[in-house]
């Protein structure tokens, strides 16, 4: 049976005994508020459009160094949601070449939790070539965005094309964040 975006967009957590709320809704509102919080060099939050798709990657542990929930007006961002991973430097990298492998090869094991994560969510489920999330590398150090497959080719569209493919790309990334959202609190 194939998987539908309603699917995911009506999940619901499921009830808990006499109201109380499991470990893992409470760590879910403990990123919650964590993700509120989060601040760039200029003051500015999250985008809105991703706050949620960050909370899902870092309840799985995951650690999102940048995102963006893709702007098609203007002069900032990409037209195109996207979550940047990367693990923690190491410290002393810069004159370790053993640090600068072990940092590679962490990234290179977030890579293969996601491509798993990924693999699950694409089970049984039938979506356009194009909007199917995949990895673009980042730097030498095995850093990864996870992105739609047509999102570095959205640009040569025309802008009413572009703005279709943004919500088939934005409804992507929301299905892919219900399914870790339900897997999370499930498992």
């Amino acid at each position: 049976m194939e998987k539908s975006h309603e699917q995911y967009a009506n999940w619901k957590a499921p009830e808990e005994s006499l109201g109380e709320k499991s470990d893992k809704q409470k760590r879910w509102q403990e990123l919650t508020t964590e993700i509120e919080q989060i601040t760039d060099g200029l003051g500015k939050g999250i985008d809105e459009g991703i706050k949620k798709s960050i909370i899902a990657m870092k309840a799985y542990e995951f650690s999102p160094d940048q995102s963006c929930e893709g702007h098609l007006e203007g002069d900032h961002g990409l037209p195109y949601p996207w979550v940047r991973i990367y693990a923690s430097e190491p410290e002393g990298w810069k004159e370790s070449e053993a640090k600068q492998k072990e940092w590679r090869m962490e990234n290179l094991k977030e890579q293969q939790k996601m491509m798993n994560l990924l693999a699950e969510f694409y089970n049984n489920r039938s979506v356009a070539l194009d909007a199917r999330l995949v990895f673009d590398g980042i730097g030498a150090f095995g850093g990864f965005n996870i992105q739609s497959m047509g999102a570095e080719t959205i640009e040569l569209l025309s802008k009413e094309e572009q703005a279709e493919k943004y919500k088939l790309y934005k409804q992507e990334m929301d299905d892919f964040t219900s399914f870790l959202k339900s897997r999370f609190l499930q498992n």
